[in-house]
């Protein structure tokens, strides 16, 4: 049984896809922007769709069974992915979300003197 390791990186504008073996070594990756002709937004629910028959070609490829899924980032579609993903034939055994969270929210500024 070949586990990997699926890492999710969300970012105002683009989202990565990281596949990597147990020790951390990568295997393949790809981006929303990299599989969609320049202009078009990344966000739309075709690229993801291509990406998760990418992915499912991979570990196809790499002879994957199982997959552990690490998200981190903001974005807006984070639960639309993974959904989609939920909906390919990849197996998943854990989800961890290492979204870094603030305590407080940021400081708020000094005000200006005159």
């Amino acid at each position: 049984m070949h586990i990997g390791i699926l890492f999710l990186s969300f970012s105002s504008n683009n989202i990565h896809f990281l596949l990597t073996d147990c020790k951390g070594r990568i295997k393949a990756w790809t981006t929303a922007g990299k599989l969609r002709p320049k202009g078009v937004k990344k966000n739309l629910s075709l690229s993801f769709f291509e990406i998760s028959n990418f992915l499912e070609k991979k570990t196809k490829s790499l002879n994957y069974t199982f997959l552990h899924v690490r998200i981190k980032g903001w974005g807006k579609n984070k639960k639309n992915v993974f959904k989609i993903l939920k909906q390919s034939k990849l197996k998943f055994i854990s989800v961890l979300d290492n979204t870094a969270c603030p305590h407080n929210g940021c400081k708020i500024p000094r005000k200006r003197k005159l």
